[in-house]
């Protein structure tokens, strides 16, 4: 088996348009779309996402650092690119001219800092200026933004192509991110007093997408509902989405244990009675969360097969008791769609288990599990 992989993650591009679509159609009119390609896409593959996402007209992609950036631009992606955790010093500026990147502005010390030193720049770099009306995070505080437009009016090297801003709790429509919006509103009349009138105002996230549709302003950042998951299960039937990720591992053997018998570490699953255990050559190092020991499901010739004992470094182990036709070999889906209707292990569902969230999971599976694009 020194050639076979434990676990292959197949990324379905074509599910990823679907969500596309899916999105876009709950957009309001002339609002567009980024696409939130950072941490790898978040584990499924920035390159290729990104490829496909350009290919099919998204208007721009999101990344965290400046080196995401350049390895886009290095793989050919010619979309607009959003520095979403912007520049910590004017060293960062050459990458940004050369490959043409965007950064997200947010700090008053260093964006004095830039205004000086942008005067000497062959062409304006454009930026992103990000306001806090409530994340607690990045951002210019919303009284500031007069002082913030002047400051920019005085900077030639600058051009702010955009203003923006984070909800922390989008899941939910309430009062707090009502008055997010007003506040934000404010900011962007600042500035268009000022004389600025920039083609991107943005402040929606995945959640705010079906909860907020008067923060689309003129684009919306789409990140974990790209992919098929959603910020919060409640969501799940006001916006249809495919999982764009299914991993897939063999089963290694099966052995069948009478009852009394304890299994894996720390012998926190002991048989109740006579067992049929599936090994399954995957573990924490492979990105399976160990908090779903005795908690996770798989599944084994469609049917859903709990997770017992410790989840190992290297192995998990499944009851398929009772379950025909499980050998050495056989599929085991980890995450994802079974081929019965409706039958599926998301994202979702697993962050629950483990108490954590969707965006977790899906960061967190490792490069040992081979992604292929279908």
């Amino acid at each position: 088996m020194s050639n076979t992989p434990r676990a292959v993650a197949y990324i379905d591009l074509g599910a990823l348009e679907e969500n596309c679509r899916s999105i876009r159609r709950h957009l309001s009119p002339g609002a567009g779309l980024l696409g939130v390609v950072k941490a790898d896409a978040y584990g499924h593959g920035a390159l290729e996402v990104s490829r496909k996402l350009e290919s099919i007209g998204i208007d721009y992609l999101g990344v965290a650092t400046i080196d995401e950036g350049v390895d886009l631009r290095k793989g050919g992606v010619r979309t607009p690119l959003l520095i979403m955790s912007g520049l910590f010093s004017w060293d960062e500026i050459e990458p940004v001219v050369r490959y043409d990147l965007t950064p997200v502005v947010h700090d008053e010390a260093l964006l004095a800092r830039f205004v000086a030193r942008s005067k000497g720049l062959i062409r304006p770099v454009k930026v992103h200026v990000k306001f806090d009306t409530g994340m607690g995070r990045l951002g210019f505080k919303p009284q500031e933004a007069e002082t913030i437009a002047g400051i920019l009016k005085g900077a030639p090297g600058l051009q702010p192509e955009g203003i923006m801003t984070h909800f922390p709790v989008s899941e939910v429509r309430d009062e707090y991110g009502i008055g997010q919006i007003k506040t934000f509103r404010k900011v962007v009349d600042t500035f268009k007093a000022a004389g600025f009138n920039p083609p991107y105002v943005h402040m929606s996230s995945s959640g705010a997408i079906v909860n907020y549709p008067e923060a689309h302003f003129s684009l919306v950042r789409a990140g974990i509902s790209l992919y098929g998951s959603h910020p919060s299960r409640a969501l799940e039937e006001s916006l249809p989405l495919r999982q764009v990720m299914k991993i897939v591992a063999r089963i290694a053997f099966c052995r069948e244990f009478p009852a009394g018998v304890a299994l894996s570490y720390g012998r926190t699953f002991t048989t109740d009675k006579d067992a049929r255990i599936a090994y399954i050559p995957v573990g924490y190092s492979d990105g399976y969360p160990r908090s779903l020991s005795n908690k996770g499901v798989v599944l084994i010739n469609d049917r859903r097969c709990g997770i017992v004992g410790r989840v190992c470094m290297d192995w998990i182990l499944a009851d398929v008791t009772g379950l025909d036709g499980v050998e050495s070999g056989g599929e085991a889906v980890l995450l994802g769609e079974g081929r019965g209707e409706g039958v599926r292990v998301s994202a979702n569902e697993m962050a629950e288990y483990a108490g954590t969230i969707p965006y977790e999971i899906l960061c967190k599976i490792s490069r040992r599990v081979v992604r292929t694009y279908i």
